[in-house]
């Protein structure tokens, strides 16, 4: 059997029923790589089970699986892991497969690291969107971005984790959020949405759960110039605050800045698409529009014209009505027309 076991946020897991399930383990096994476990925790795990062996195992072992799996089929093993088990996507994984091989899978849930974020930032669940993890490799960035841009147009916050990792020799690093929010300035010069400013509001939670716990928000701007230790760290990027929420920011937060809302110049990629090609097409349907007049050109041209600017009418219309894939598609039909009159009067 398998024991997929949560080990809480920090010191404090279930406790009671953790360690009668683990003195029933014949394998134990803990690991530290989807987030760090204390050395406290894990003093008080081995003198809490005295007879018991407690392997800390790497990244690898946890991921090749096959070994747990294969002991599991003949022996009750334990894996301990940081906050819920079933948060991590490895650990979904490894309970799948112990399943399709017959083997009995349990989880014994604990405090998730990220609900607790949620929770002691004074934020509504209901609003949390997709989560989405910083790397230090810079590309990473861009799929933040995106993800933050997404979840805005929902009306969602954002968390972002920042990156953790356990060297071989047991140093760990932590990507600060001062990275990050560096990182997603500087994506916003390429792709240029207009979400992310030294304006955004953000949290900065660190070290949740600890007695150290640190929670600041502000403007980026202000959390720039801030230093915030030893982590783990997670940024939430919000949207609109419910006024609830922005009462718990301003009573549960170092606030920096008065809670902001980060959607108040959102606009759709659609939107912005509109916004860019619109008056330049109708201003190649009047430039066109003055050739065929001044060539006395047939009638059927300049109903073409009039087509392209029904076309554009279409596209703002339904862009106001929510309805985004048909105002892209009318402005696509808009450009086409033109594009083929202009090449065909090139050729006359």
């Amino acid at each position: 059997m398998l024991w997929l076991v949560g080990a809480g946020i920090y010191d404090t897991m279930e406790i009671c029923s953790s360690i009668e399930i683990l003195n029933k383990c014949d394998r134990i096994y803990l690991e530290r790589f989807t987030s760090p476990i204390s050395d406290n925790y894990i003093t008080f795990l081995k003198s809490a089970l005295p007879e018991k062996k407690i392997e800390i195992v790497k990244r690898w072992f946890v991921e090749d699986g096959r070994q747990i799996l294969d002991e599991s089929k003949v022996m009750n093993v334990g894996l301990v892991s940081y906050g819920d088990p079933t948060i991590a996507t490895t650990f979904s994984e490894l309970r799948v497969r112990a399943i399709k091989n017959n083997i009995e899978a349990k989880v014994l849930h604990a405090a998730s690291g990220i609900t607790c974020l949620v929770g002691e930032c004074g934020l509504q669940i209901y609003k949390i969107g997709k989560v989405v993890t910083m790397m230090e490799e810079r590309q990473s960035a861009i799929s933040v971005y995106n993800t933050i841009f997404n979840n805005l147009n929902q009306n969602c916050h954002t968390i972002v984790l920042a990156e953790y990792r356990l060297a071989e020799d047991n140093s760990v690093f932590f990507l600060k959020p001062n990275y990050i929010m560096s990182r997603l300035l500087e994506v916003e010069k390429d792709i240029a949405y207009k979400i992310v400013s030294k304006d955004s509001f953000l949290i900065v939670a660190s070290r949740i759960g600890t007695d150290s716990q640190n929670i600041v928000s502000g403007k980026i701007g202000s959390l720039l110039e801030q230093e915030y230790g030893a982590g783990p760290h997670s940024i939430i990027f919000p949207a609109k605050f419910h006024f609830t929420e922005e009462e718990a920011i301003i009573n549960l937060t170092k606030h920096l800045d008065g809670p902001a809302d980060n959607t108040g110049s959102l606009k759709s990629v659609s939107a912005q698409m509109l916004e860019k090609y619109e008056p330049m097409i109708r201003k190649e349907i009047k430039q066109i529009r003055d050739i065929i007049t001044s060539k006395k050109e047939t009638k059927i041209q300049l109903e073409i014209l009039d087509n392209a600017e029904y076309y554009l009418d279409d596209a703002i219309q339904f862009l106001e009505q929510g309805k985004q894939e048909l105002a892209i598609l009318s402005v696509g039909y808009a450009d086409g027309l033109v594009d083929s009159l202009r090449q065909i009067l090139e050729l006359v």
